[in-house]
């Protein structure tokens, strides 16, 4: 009887690979028969070489020999050893068709899995993303999701291995149903005894998804912020916590081992040991032949074998279990958090009047982030949010997007409540650029356009003149093919800023926002950066976050956000510019 987990996850492959599951079992199922019919087929060879008459042979033999009379050939003992050739050459075929099918089923187990997450992933609501840590899903994607296709992989071996068991029980039942019966008992018997290992393997495979998920998360955490550590030379302090993570894992590792090497251990002198009394009793008190004593210990070992090795597979699917379940788990999280749609209206191409915060107020859980805003966003300014950390700037901009849905109140885009739009119609028309740089590794060009090589060069050129970049490209050696490296690490921190602000800009979009865009820049490039803004607003709307002075001094209007309300900020004092002012 199957576990309940262990059940989930037969039944999830069973019906997600139907085909591909029964082929590969009937390979190997394949492999097995013809296997048990080379070793039967030793029978006939031994009881002929030794001079038997056919009276005096087997079953075995005597069906052998009557089924190639019956096509006129001779039961000669070159045609038998061709026979038992050939039939061990046909189980290598079948066995090398079976892992060569159950390697390109592993593959395609592992990319499904993956891409089923990543999809989830995409649809899942902003919230669901702040609420994790991203290396959870780096170490779903890349570890759990190969683990578990390897438990799939095994639970078809194990199935597979029974159903071999089954064929050579019926050739043991040929020769002594007596000796069949006794196998069956005997293994079943070591299977009971070392059931226990097969539990501890599975708590293990839990117990190393957990961990390896946290130390993945951690590290995901750790290594983009290694300069600073290294800097200040906190290395002691952070290295104890990716310790603790990895002796974790270590000791689930060593408990996995342990019990997987245990009854590797404990199989095989069992079953000697019960081969050996078998044999003893056999040739002591019954009266069967030499040839077929010996190819029924030959059958004995491959059934009882054969049930060892299913419990071993299962042991090993038993681990693979434990990210199954976890990724499923992340799986089954994202597709609860999948973002609501909510109108059907397609968004304006252009936003004609403008944007207006009408009663807005937000919250998360308990938390009281923005009560009761009104602010007006007008087609064609430049806004600018100010205010100290915290007071729900970012909020703002995110409800702004879509991200996030007020609690209270509406966000009207020409005296429409964007609640009408489809989300995905507006945020096409979005161009944002956030305070942490998405830069990947990978061109220049492929970075503005995000992989859309649809948009020509001359509207990333466009992009790139706009946002002040387009010299330093053309002094590259390879312009727009320069790969930037790893998160952008072979340009300048201002280079980087420019090509995020030039990715916002190259799909032209109806409302441009920037988050604290211009910190990295210094104050002649940041100064050509908001005259480029200011000469955009004709095309686009603007919305900036930012508590630099040059931003806030181009802006038509700027909001002072502080304790969740909004006031427009008539002007900006020295202090709180100076309080504020990155150092």
């Amino acid at each position: 009887m199957l576990r309940p987990t262990a059940r989930r996850f037969f039944d999830y492959f069973a019906s997600a690979y139907p085909a591909r599951t029964v082929r590969m079992i009937i390979l190997f199922v394949g492999a097995g028969l013809a296997d048990g019919v080379g070793i039967a087929g030793l029978l006939p060879v031994l009881e002929l070489s030794l001079g038997q008459t056919q009276a005096e042979q087997s079953r075995i033999s005597q069906g052998v020999g009557s089924a190639l009379n019956s096509i006129g050939i001779p039961a000669s003992l070159p045609i038998l050893l061709g026979l038992v050739v050939s039939a061990i050459a046909l189980k290598g075929l079948f066995k090398w068709l079976a892992m060569r099918e159950a390697g390109f089923v592993t593959a395609r187990v592992g990319m499904d899995l993956r891409l089923r997450l990543i999809r989830s992933l995409m649809r899942a609501e902003w919230e669901f993303f702040v609420s994790r840590p991203t290396g959870h899903f780096a170490n779903a994607i890349s570890s759990e999701a190969h683990r578990a296709a390897m438990g799939y992989r095994e639970a078809c071996a194990a199935l597979a291995g029974l159903i071999q068991v089954t064929v050579y029980a019926g050739f043991v039942i040929l020769i002594s149903w007596q000796v069949a019966l006794a196998a069956m008992v005997a293994g079943s018997g070591i299977l009971f005894a070392l059931r226990k290992l097969v539990t501890a393997a599975r708590h293990a495979g839990i117990e190393q998804a957990r961990t390896m998920r946290d130390l993945v998360a951690r590290l995901t955490e750790a290594l983009p912020g290694i300069k600073p550590v290294k800097s200040m030379a906190r290395e002691p302090f952070l290295l104890p916590l990716l310790e603790r993570e990895t002796e974790g894992y270590n000791a689930a590792q060593r408990k996995q081992v342990a019990a997987v090497e245990s009854m590797l251990a404990f199989q095989e002198p069992i079953l000697v040991a019960v081969l050996a009394v078998g044999l003893g009793v056999t040739l002591t008190v019954g009266t069967m032949d030499f040839p077929s004593v010996l190819v029924l210990a030959f059958l004995f070992w491959r059934l009882v074998g054969g049930l060892n090795q299913s419990q071993h597979r299962y042991q090993s699917m038993s681990t693979g279990e434990g990210a199954f379940l976890s990724i499923e788990a992340l799986i089954s999280d994202a597709e609860t958090a999948r973002e609501a749609k909510t109108g059907r209206l397609p968004a304006p191409d252009r936003i004609v009047r403008g944007v207006e915060f009408r009663g807005v107020g937000f919250a998360y859980g308990d938390t009281q982030v923005l009560r009761d805003v009104h602010i007006e966003i007008p087609a064609g300014q430049f806004v600018a949010l100010v205010g100290p950390s915290g007071s729900g700037k970012t909020t703002l901009v995110d409800l702004l997007t879509g991200l996030l849905a007020p609690a209270e109140g509406q966000i009207l885009v020409d005296g429409v409540d964007l609640a009408e739009f489809d989300r995905r119609s507006w945020r096409r028309g979005l161009g944002y650029v956030p305070q942490e740089l998405l830069l990947f590794h990978e061109t220049i060009r492929r970075n503005v356009t995000l992989g859309n090589d649809a948009i020509p060069d001359a509207d990333v050129e466009r992009a790139l003149r706009a946002a002040g970049a387009w010299q330093f490209v053309t002094e590259l050696a390879e312009g727009l093919d320069h790969v930037v490296g790893e998160r952008g690490g072979r340009l300048s921190g201002g280079q980087r800023q420019r090509i995020a602000i030039a990715r916002a800009l190259v799909e032209r979009p109806r409302l441009l926002i920037l988050d604290e865009a211009t910190t990295a820049l210094d104050p002649e490039t940041e100064a050509a950066i908001c005259r480029t803004l200011t000469n955009l607003k004709s095309e686009v709307t603007i919305v900036a976050i930012s508590h630099q002075a040059a931003m806030r001094d181009v802006a038509d209007i700027v909001y002072e956000v502080e304790g969740g309300s909004v006031r427009t900020a008539a002007a900006v004092s020295p202090d709180y510019e100076d309080s504020n002012k990155p150092r």
